[in-house]
């Protein structure tokens, strides 16, 4: 298995070196976690705050319960909840994802100062919702979902959880294309507690590489579920489920890049500890041999990564219509694109496994048909473009893209001209 492995040789290539925390943000009456305690704007927004100090880089507003059985909210009482926290938060500088299934919802919160959309239900509760967010252009996170809780009784039969959600998660994530939203921005979150039975949720997190495969980043979201909660007694207050949530957020921290969590607080101190462990697996040598330790200022900058792993491809050629130029746009002209992937080879080359690295026959064919397609002004918007489908690949955490335009319209004589971006995962 392949989720909780906590050996970093068998960590799932390409996740965070440390998982961003968002800090949960339930400005609902009937939340399962916080019983209404942040439904007033003034009590929200200092728990918000709360939370960033202790570790969130997102705080996550949700005004709709997603408990079993919660009574559904209409979206102009869910806007009322949440636009004033949202305001307020973002006016702070704090970066905000909004918790919503209503795409009105969604665009309201972002011109409020919303940075990302999280839609537990995928694009499934509102058909606006995928549309809308390819129009807003902010990173979305799609949630596993197969409907509301009244119906989860009928449909949380599963083959095997983790091969049966990474599939249909992957569908959601090719609709999502297919409206136009960006593949750097979309994330996945498996859904725990989602029409899935304990068995299910625990099937996930030992097999959370599987989501990988998708090549999106992931968002778990453990916290305070009720699978957690059935190993304490029966009487145990909701807040004991924290240090349960913690424990998987150090296990699972390899394996995904962001963690929603009620307790900022433990989970970043579990993180703490995960990280450290991660650093003295980096100084220990995988093959026999002499070993020399990584400068501090290096390794400070790198996390757990290597400084210098990377897939290099050059000279790779397109034809293409890209030009701010009526001849450009009609002619068309070639390409040569410069592509460094930036990765963790280790476990590739422990395990002598493809699943730990990138194909790179594919990778040239996805960054020639991105350069082929759709033509643009600028060879910086094309760089963007490819950038984008390296970062695609789950095991890449960073890129640097050249792309040169060696018949560019210059008067005077020139062997070349080009464009060069480095861009990694936020």
């Amino acid at each position: 298995m392949t989720g909780l492995n906590p050996r970093p040789e068998l960590r799932a290539a390409g996740a965070a070196a440390r998982p961003q925390l968002w800090g949960v943000l339930n400005v609902t009456p009937d939340s399962f976690s916080d019983g209404g305690r942040f439904v007033d704007p003034e009590a929200a927004l200092a728990q918000g705050r709360r939370l960033i100090a202790e570790g969130a880089s997102v705080i996550d507003v949700g005004g709709e319960s997603t408990r079993p059985g919660a009574e559904p909210v209409a979206p102009e009482v869910e806007r009322e909840r949440v636009l004033p926290v949202v305001a307020a938060l973002a006016a702070e500088g704090i970066r905000v994802s909004i918790d919503t299934m209503n795409a009105s919802t969604a665009a309201a919160a972002v011109e409020a100062g919303a940075a990302i959309v999280n839609d537990v239900s995928g694009g499934l509760a509102d058909p606006a919702m995928l549309d809308t967010v390819a129009q807003l252009g902010t990173p979305y996170v799609l949630m596993h979902w197969r409907g509301p809780s009244e119906t989860w009784h009928t449909v949380s039969d599963y083959t095997w959880a983790p091969q049966d959600v990474t599939n249909e998660l992957l569908g959601r994530w090719h609709a999502a294309l297919e409206a136009g939203v960006q593949p750097e921005r979309l994330w996945v979150d498996p859904g725990l507690g989602f029409a899935k039975r304990a068995e299910h949720n625990w099937q996930l997190l030992a097999e959370l590489g599987t989501l990988r495969s998708i090549g999106a980043r992931v968002l778990l979201g453990a916290s305070r579920k009720r699978f957690l909660g059935a190993l304490l007694p029966d009487d145990a207050a909701v807040e004991e489920r924290d240090l349960l949530t913690a424990v998987i957020s150090a296990l699972a921290a390899g394996h995904v890049d962001a963690l929603r969590v009620h307790d900022v607080r433990s989970s970043a101190r579990a993180l703490d500890v995960w990280q450290s462990i991660a650093a003295g697996a980096a100084q220990t040598p995988v093959f026999g041999g002499s070993y020399t330790a990584s400068p501090p200022a290096e390794a400070a900058t790198r996390g757990d990564r290597p400084a210098s792993d990377r897939i290099t491809l050059t000279g790779l050629r397109a034809f293409a219509h890209h030009g701010v130029f009526d001849h450009e746009r009609r002619d068309g002209q070639e390409f040569v694109i410069d592509v460094t992937a930036h990765l963790d080879l280790r476990g590739a080359a422990a395990y002598d496994e493809l699943a730990s690295t990138v194909h790179y026959g594919e990778l040239a064919e996805q960054v020639v048909a991105a350069v082929e397609t759709d033509p643009v002004d600028l060879i910086e918007t094309v760089a963007e473009r490819v950038a984008g489908v390296v970062l695609r690949h789950g095991a890449v955490w960073q890129t640097e893209v050249t792309v040169h335009k060696p018949q560019a319209p210059i008067t005077v004589p020139f062997a070349d001209v080009s464009v060069s971006i480095v861009r990694g995962r936020s």
